[in-house]
C-alpha cells in the first residue's frame, strides 16, 4: 500500500483492510515499542514470519501510511502512532468488569465510603448512602441504563488505567482523566477527534429539588449537553461541568487550593463542582446563575444557553 496514489489520504476501508492481519499490526506495536527506527533486519527478527519476501509484503502494506522509511529505518507515521495508542490503551482490545467495590475516599456529601465499578468504557461511583444524583447512567451501551440506588455518575476512562493502581487510585485518575476532557469540551474542541463541539444548556421547565427529578432525571436544574458533529462523542452532565476551563472558575477553585488537574485535589473539586447552587433567571434566551462556594467564599456566574459565562461574575462574596 501507498499514499502515493491516493494523493495522501486511504478510504476508512482501505485503512482498516491494511490493519486486517496481525502481521502488520505486529509490526506497529514493534516499531511503538522501539521508540526509535528500526532497520529491516531489526525489525524482521522481531516477527515470527518465515521468509523475508512475506514479510516484505505486509511491510510495504503498511508504508506511506501508518509505516514511514527514514534515514535511519522504519518508523510509526502519524496514523500508525494513533493505532498503537489505541491499543495499548485497551480501548479497542479489552473490556475488563470490576465489580462494586469500596474505596478510602469519601463522598462529598455525607462523607461514608465511596464504591466504584469499570464498565462499558468508564469507572461508576455510587455512595451507599446517598441518594442518587441521577436515576440512570447514559454511559452504557445501549444506554440511558437504569442504576443502582446511590449512583453519582460515570467518568470515562481507558481499561489501561486500571493497571497497577488500587481502587482509589484509579477513582482519582479517572476523575482527572474527565477533567481533562471536559477543558476541551468547555474550549469547544472535542477531546476525541478535535473538531468544534456544539454544546448548550437547558434549564428543567418543572424540577422537582427534593431528591431525582422525575422529569429531568437528574438532582440538577440546569444540565449541560455537548456532541461532536465529527465523531460519536457526547457528554451530558450537570451544568457546572462545562464551565470547569472558565478563567473565572478556574481561578476561584487554583486560589482555595483545588487543582483541577492534580489527583490529590480532584475530590475536592468534586465536592465544589456537584454541591453548588442555582438559579433559573430566565428560560428563554436561557440565563441563569450558578454559585460554588470553598473556604467559606463564594462565586456566583451568570450563564447562558450555549454554557457561556455572560456578564461576568454575579455576586461574588466572602
Amino acid at each position: 500500500m501507498s499514499d502515493e496514489d491516493t494523493g495522501g489520504r486511504l478510504s476508512p476501508d482501505d485503512a482498516f483492510a491494511a490493519l486486517s492481519n496481525e502481521h502488520r499490526v505486529r509490526i506497529l506495536r514493534e516499531l511503538g515499542d522501539a521508540g526509535s527506527p528500526l532497520a529491516f533486519s531489526e525489525l524482521y527478527d522481531r516477527l515470527p514470519v518465515d521468509d523475508t519476501a512475506r514479510f516484505n509484503y505486509h511491510l510495504g502494506e503498511l508504508r506511506g501510511h501508518f509505516v514511514r522509511k527514514t534515514a535511519d529505518g522504519y518508523a510509526l507515521d502519524h496514523p500508525g502512532q494513533r493505532v498503537v495508542e489505541a491499543i495499548r490503551s485497551g480501548a479497542v482490545t479489552h473490556d475488563p468488569e470490576i465489580e462494586r467495590t469500596t474505596v478510602d475516599d469519601r463522598c462529598p456529601t455525607c462523607e461514608s465510603p465511596l464504591e466504584i465499578q469499570w464498565l462499558d468504557g468508564s469507572v461508576e461511583v455510587f455512595c451507599s448512602v446517598c441518594e442518587s444524583r441521577w436515576d440512570r447512567s447514559h454511559g452504557r451501551v445501549g444506554g440511558p441504563g437504569e442504576v443502582e440506588s446511590g449512583y453519582l455518575g460515570r467518568l470515562p476512562f481507558p481499561p489501561a488505567g486500571l493497571r497497577d493502581r488500587t481502587p482509589s487510585e484509579v477513582l482519582r485518575a479517572a476523575h482527572a482523566w474527565t477533567n481533562l476532557e471536559l477543558l476541551a469540551v468547555g474550549s469547544g474542541i472535542c477531546p476525541r477527534c478535535a473538531a468544534a463541539v456544539e454544546t448548550e444548556l437547558d434549564a428543567c421547565p418543572d424540577h422537582d429539588a427534593d431528591g431525582v427529578c422525575s422529569t429531568c432525571r437528574s438532582r440538577f436544574a440546569v444540565l449541560l449537553y455537548a456532541a461532536c458533529p465529527n465523531c460519536p462523542y457526547q457528554v451530558g452532565g450537570a451544568a457546572a461541568l462545562g464551565l470547569l476551563s472558565s478563567p473565572e472558575l478556574l481561578a476561584f477553585t487554583l486560589d482555595h487550593g483545588i487543582d483541577p488537574f492534580s489527583p490529590e485535589s480532584v475530590l475536592r473539586l468534586d465536592r465544589l463542582l456537584s454541591e453548588y447552587d442555582e438559579e433559573v433567571l430566565s428560560r428563554d434566551p436561557l440565563r441563569a446563575v450558578l454559585t460554588f462556594s470553598a473556604g467559606g467564599d463564594t462565586l456566583s456566574l451568570r450563564v447562558d444557553e450555549t454554557g457561556d459565562v455572560v456578564d461576568g461574575p454575579t455576586r461574588p462574596s466572602s
